[in-house]
């Protein structure tokens, strides 16, 4: 396991849990990522995008700050759960701790791999000479670790460049599925210099594709001092090396009713009195060497680190000399064996894996091969998400006639919740290895997928997938997707995101279950109504989308809904289906036995057709009875099914969860 980050101690988590040996190496002295090091939540726009470890590991943070007593307003004031660096870290370091089957190696820095026979049969580390995970070629004898399976969720993937998977650095081209892609300028969230409205695509965006990637940036915590004098022991007495305060700007936002100065989108507020400083845009975002940075080995990478810790105190600096704020400085109490200057510097994107599946922009917004709700499905899903395009700037100039440089692009409108597939973390060409940090992904796609949240369902789905790759003895493209699957549902994990329903409720997985085979209400606010009653509309399309019926058109016998209603192709499906099996699934044989004198007064000449009211609920006897002679007819057993059919009186309609689990024992 290679990266000691959200990602990759989900990764490590999941595959003990499934019984493997796990040997976790992290280059620096702390577990966490970013997490621990300046990212301060795991960025998921809604809880409902979160699941698995990742609510676990809230609740044993929540669990920490109550034990310590501290109940910070930012608790309650926000809709998910923020923390301190250290306390990550420490949590992070307990919940492995406490996993059996986890060894961790801090301070271990993987330095190469050798290959054999397209896989890695070896993976050497060296020990770091500081806390940040730097390390001094020399003569010192490497470790070598041999694993059947070896999962890269390392930022960087040096892992999987060494191994020799294809990967991409940069950027593609504009086109039809990534109708952001390329050089591009927007207006954010301001009026442009030229008068165009806020998030606006401006004039200069050409479009092309280039080696670019986005920004990086140490994000230093800082706590607010009683002390403003010029020798305070939080000032920073010197400017770091190339210092230049033309880079930077610091200035309010805005005022409070008294007068008080709002730094927001500048210094975040943060828990227990403490402020990060993270401004995007003349603060502390710096692309200069980052290219060279991930494509350096790790034996060089110590001046390019450096190179963005320094511009980020260059900030500070510019803050308490001539930003008129001297009382703000560095926090006491995070990183005090690295002069309070965080281990990890954020590295928001590196390579990123060329594999079986690749994510473009077209895959997670709604509106371009999508019905304008949701993005289109994915059968393999194996991890959700529900970040909007978020590319910090690819360059650092800010041109005249602009506010924000170019690559500059945080697109609110497009979020939308979307699914991650399994072949995005399958490498071609290596047959032991499954990366879940730089997963396959577009330059704008992974803008959107590359928060945290998302990390932890991908190495959950990385862990599992590898030990089941153990158990088959078999490469991870081998592992049957629907196996993954139900191992990742049974442990809670979502991969099909509805706002009302969570891991615990009682039908999760088979709602989960049926939304991967595309049953999956049109609804605007992404909800399943998981215990409405279901209505006759809902029915035929969840038997026909479920049990993947073929949708068999060959005329119109039903009277209530036309060949262009949405339920028309579902039901008339579901009669095919009856009609070859000599199964009368609607009693269409009743109507030839009507009244003669009520045929001569219907309003039309033509065969009375089956009454079908697709709004009206389905009581659970004729639920119970149509899935029954379905049963019969695909020679699916029927006990399970009659014994959920118990589980709701005969005359009311069982709910439209209960109905995918009595779908769901059709398909053992």
């Amino acid at each position: 396991m290679i990266g000691g980050n959200p990602g990759g101690c989900a990764a490590a988590v999941s595959a003990a849990r499934s019984g493997c040996k796990v040997i976790l190496l992290e280059p620096t002295k702390t577990l966490g990522g970013i997490n621990a090091n300046g990212v301060f939540a795991f960025d998921a726009a809604t809880p409902q995008a979160m699941s698995g470890i990742a609510e676990e590991m809230e609740e044993r943070i929540r669990a920490h700050y109550e034990r310590i007593g501290l109940h910070d307003p930012l608790f309650t004031s926000r809709h998910d759960l923020v923390w301190e660096s250290h306390v990550a870290a420490t949590v992070w370091g307990e919940f492995l701790a406490a996993t059996p089957g986890v060894t961790v190696l801090l301070s271990a820095v993987p330095v190469g791999v050798t290959m054999a026979g397209g896989r890695i049969h070896e993976v050497q580390w060296l020990p770091a000479s500081d806390p940040s995970g730097n390390v001094a070629a020399g003569d010192t004898p490497r470790s070598i670790i041999r694993a059947r399976q070896v999962i890269d969720a390392s930022y960087e993937g040096d892992v999987m460049a060494w191994s020799g998977a294809p990967y991409r650095i940069g950027r593609e081209a504009r086109s039809w599925q990534e109708p952001h892609a390329g050089a591009i300028y927007s207006s954010n969230m301001e009026y442009s210099p030229s008068g165009y409205l806020p998030n606006s695509i401006l004039p200069g965006s050409t479009g092309e594709g280039d080696g670019r990637i986005m920004a990086f940036a140490c994000r230093l915590h800082c706590r607010i001092y009683d002390d403003v004098s010029p020798d305070a022991p939080h000032r920073l007495r010197l400017p770091p090396p190339g210092y230049d305060p033309k880079n930077y700007s610091w200035e309010p936002v805005g005022r409070n009713p008294d007068g008080s100065p709002v730094y927001f989108n500048t210094i975040y507020v943060l828990v227990n009195g403490k402020f990060l400083l993270n401004r995007m845009i003349r603060g502390n975002n710096l692309v200069g060497p980052n290219r060279d940075y991930i494509l350096a080995h790790p034996f060089d990478r110590k001046p390019l680190r450096q190179a963005f810790i320094d511009y980020a105190l260059g900030y500070l600096y510019f803050v308490q000399t001539e930003g008129g704020m001297p009382a703000l400085g560095l926090a006491d109490d995070e990183f005090t064996d690295n002069d309070g200057i965080p281990y990890q510097i954020y590295v928001r994107e590196a390579r990123r894996l060329e594999g079986l599946a690749t994510l473009t922009e077209a895959d997670v917004t709604p509106y371009i091969a999508g019905d304008g709700i949701r993005p289109p499905g994915k059968r393999h899903a194996i991890a959700i998400t529900d970040w909007t395009l978020e590319s910090h700037g690819c360059a650092d100039d800010i041109p005249a006639g602009y506010k924000s440089p170019e690559g500059w692009l945080f697109n609110r409108v497009t979020r939308a919740p979307f699914q991650i597939p399994y072949g995005c973390l399958l490498p071609q060409g290596v047959d032991n290895l499954l990366v879940c940090g730089a997963i396959s992904a577009t330059h704008i796609a992974f803008s959107s997928v590359r928060v945290e949240s998302a990390r932890i369902q991908t190495g959950t789905a990385a862990g599992i997938a590898a030990s089941l790759a153990v158990q088959r003895d078999c490469a991870p493209v081998e592992v049957p997707v629907e196996e993954l699957q139900r191992a990742l549902l049974a442990r809670g994990s979502k991969l099909s995101y509805f706002v009302d329903v969570g891991s615990e409720h009682a039908h999760f997985r088979a709602i989960q279950w049926a939304a991967l085979r595309g049953f999956v209400p049109r609804d605007e606010h992404w909800r399943f109504l998981p215990d409405n009653p279901i209505d006759w509309a809902a029915f035929v399309q969840a038997i026909v989308v479920c049990l993947r019926l073929p949708v068999s058109v060959s005329g119109i016998h039903f009277e209530g809904i036309g060949p262009r209603h949405p339920s028309f192709a579902y039901a008339e499906a579901l009669y095919d289906l009856g009609t070859r099996a000599d199964v009368d699934l609607f009693r269409a044989r009743d109507l030839v036995n009507e009244d003669p004198l009520q045929a001569v007064l219907r309003p039309t000449m033509g065969p009375r057709l089956i009454p079908f009211v697709p709004d009206a609920p389905v009581a659970t006897r004729e639920v119970e009875r149509m899935l029954v002679m379905v049963a019969v007819i695909l020679g699916a057993p029927t006990a399970a099914l009659t014994n959920l059919a118990a589980q709701c009186d005969a005359a009311a309609s069982p709910s439209r969860g209960l109905v995918c689990a009595m779908l769901e024992t059709l398909c053992p």
